[in-house]
């Protein structure tokens, strides 16, 4: 009977230490991507929370990524699961999630992190990446093309958010496919816990500036459908969408529209595109 209790021990803990992540710094860089080639954009869905002691530097290689690539990469950081949960008293109170963050984070099967979606590629079902293998999936997407381009245009007035979504297709597209079009806001200054070295020490940050931080699926978490059956080379389609910012703490000036379009059959974004609400 010892034997049990102490091998359900060693289980339970082993479940704990599985959604903690433990992803050893230093993570890729960026180093080496091509962004000349193709005109494939990226969109890179880290998975985090401010108590996730290592997600710093998940969040640090997502923006070396798109450092060096700027515009062709974008990043949502998807606040979901253990880490992102408010404590009721301290510093980590405030509430970052979302209800399309926590769809999106139980359809991915995300139970540890930080861990990312690229594109939303998968493999036989699994769609995550670690941020060690981040660097490597956008290199890849970086040097394809895609058949549409974006392009987004917003207005802000009264505190309401216009956008206007334009799907330019450069080739013929068969299938069945969906838009999304979310809010992130940048320069969200909150603490965040810390244990990566090269990150203020290794210890936790007090004035952490959260980042690409989704706010809302402004058409819903999955969408809405974008083309259904096929569409032609030269073809543009667009849809017009609004967003009241009443009633919340969002900032317009750090605030960001991304649109993708997407397979419905298999999830993976056939391409991505941001733009700043107030330029």
């Amino acid at each position: 009977m010892k034997i049990i209790k102490i091998l359900s021990i060693i289980f339970a803990l082993s479940l704990f230490v599985q959604s903690c992540d433990k992803i050893q710094p230093p993570y890729k860089d960026g180093e080496g991507i091509d962004c000349e080639v193709g005109n494939q954009n990226v969109l890179i869905e880290d998975y985090t929370g401010h108590t996730c002691v290592n997600c710093p530097g998940a969040a640090q290689t997502a923006h070396e990524i798109k450092e060096l690539c700027e515009e062709r990469v974008v990043i949502i950081a998807v606040h979901a699961g253990y880490f992102a949960e408010p404590k009721p008293t301290g510093d980590f109170t405030y509430d970052f999630r979302t209800e399309t963050g926590n769809e999106w984070n139980d359809f991915f099967g995300i139970i540890s992190y930080p861990n990312g979606v690229v594109n939303r590629m998968n493999e036989d079902g699994n769609y995550i990446l670690s941020p060690g293998q981040w660097t490597e999936a956008s290199t890849e997407l970086l040097a394809q093309n895609s058949a549409v381009n974006i392009e987004i245009e917003n207005e802000f007035d009264n505190n309401q958010l216009t956008t206007k979504v334009t799907a330019d297709f450069i080739d013929d597209v068969d299938g069945n496919y969906s838009l999304i079009v979310c809010l992130t806001e940048d320069n969200i200054i909150k603490p965040q816990k810390n244990s990566i070295p090269g990150i203020n020490n290794g210890q936790d940050i007090e004035d952490y500036h959260h980042m690409h931080v989704l706010r809302a699926a402004i058409n819903g978490a999955w969408g809405q459908s974008f083309v259904s059956g096929s569409i032609s080379n030269g073809e543009t389609v667009s849809k017009t969408y609004t967003q009241s910012f009443d009633g919340t703490d969002w900032v317009s000036e750090n605030c960001n529209v991304v649109a993708f379009i997407y397979n419905e059959t298999d999830k993976l974004v056939m391409q991505v595109e941001e733009s700043k609400i107030i330029e």
